[in-house]
């Protein structure tokens, strides 16, 4: 095997290895493809080209309605979970945001970065409505209510798939955040501050688009099996 085949053959390994779930039959018909491609060179840059595979989030299948009926009770366990962590655990996570905030109105009251104090904490506002989205206690249906537990399922898949308000207003406030930060740290090292949001945005939009697919799976599946 010649070492562009050979490198061909490896890096469609890697797609088929890293992969989401979802995506692992896409990436192995890639891989399998490359034996009926005779030029080395074609087969390089198909492996290359199934390199896109990596940043397309699919969902694990959801074929039967036996298996919606599973990822249902999972996804309920999880939010009833969610219910019985206590007002401590479940909003933790608001703490940061506060003591952010409440740093930022001091330097204000002192005079310091106004501008880009002042962009911080319109940011962390922008923030709160998907923060609650995600935080907030929800009346999850007992588990004997199949069809009630796959009405509540569907309306968390709408809340947290579609390009709504608070979303927009998340990605917003994230934006504002790290210009806020630029305007306030810019100098030296700490001007590379504003790149550690970066990461919260591309899995805040990673879960958008992964939700996006699982309502539309999920609405396929169900228009498929009407009297289920």
């Amino acid at each position: 095997m010649s070492l562009v085949r050979n490198t061909a053959v490896r890096v469609a390994n890697l797609v088929v290895r890293y992969a989401s779930i979802g995506s692992k039959e896409w990436a192995q018909a890639i891989s399998n493809e490359l034996t009926s491609i005779e030029s080395d060179w074609r087969a390089l840059a198909w492996a290359l080209g199934g390199v896109r595979v990596l940043f397309t989030i699919q969902p694990s299948p959801l074929p039967t309605i036996a298996d919606l009926d599973s990822e249902v009770q999972k996804y309920a366990d999880r939010r009833r979970n969610a219910v019985n962590n206590g007002w401590l655990i479940t909003n933790l996570q608001l703490f940061p945001p506060l003591m952010w905030s409440f740093n930022s109105a001091l330097s204000i009251a002192e005079g310091r970065h106004v501008l880009g104090n002042y962009m911080q904490i319109f940011g962390w506002l922008l923030t709160l409505p998907m923060t609650y989205l995600r935080t907030r206690e929800p009346d999850v249906p007992d588990r004997d209510d199949q069809p009630g537990l796959v009405r509540f399922y569907l309306k968390e898949l709408s809340t947290f798939s579609k390009y709504s308000v608070p979303f927009c207003m998340f990605v917003a406030g994230l934006l504002l955040l790290m210009c806020g930060v630029e305007l306030t740290l810019r100098r030296g090292w700490l001007s590379l501050m504003p790149l550690t949001l970066l990461p919260v945005l591309v899995l805040l939009l990673a879960a958008h688009l992964r939700s996006r697919r699982r309502f539309a799976q999920v609405k396929a599946l169900l228009a498929s099996n009407p009297t289920d």
